[in-house]
């Protein structure tokens, strides 16, 4: 008889400490998960001179450091390739996005929102800062 309450009592324990391993403190530690965010950055435009009609599509941006920063202060960088592609894989949440460079942003997000299990894509186009020449004074 005793053996018997001796087991049920662990066996009651066993159950009791597995059910509490899930728990997790409300507001405390990671999200959940991490998600994906990868995109494209180009720069326009190409050239002082384009031909009418056939505009360039963008310069691919090589070697540009973005810098996202969530709201716990927590930052991790990405890196375009030789195409201006980058991917980065984040923890859930909401990250902002930065980069230093002498381009201006035209269009892109200046934050984006990670899912769990997620994927975002968030493309830039830059301001390269070819001129048109002007003439002669």
């Amino acid at each position: 008889m005793r053996s018997v309450i001796l087991l049920t009592a662990a066996l009651a324990a066993c159950v009791a400490l597995a059910a509490c391993g899930g728990y997790q403190f409300p507001g405390g530690g990671s999200s959940g998960g991490t998600g994906t965010v990868s995109g494209k950055v180009v720069a326009v435009p190409c050239a002082p001179v384009e031909r009418v009609g056939s505009p360039c599509p963008g310069r691919p941006v090589q070697g540009l450091v973005l810098t996202l920063t969530s709201s716990s202060r927590e930052q991790v960088t990405a890196t375009t390739d030789a195409a201006g592609q980058y991917a980065v894989e984040l923890k859930a949440g909401t990250w902002t996005v930065a980069f230093k460079s002498f381009m201006r942003i035209i269009s892109g997000p200046t934050a984006v929102t990670v899912s769990a299990g997620g994927t975002v894509v968030a493309n830039y186009v830059l301001d390269s800062g070819i001129r048109v020449p002007q003439p002669a004074a």
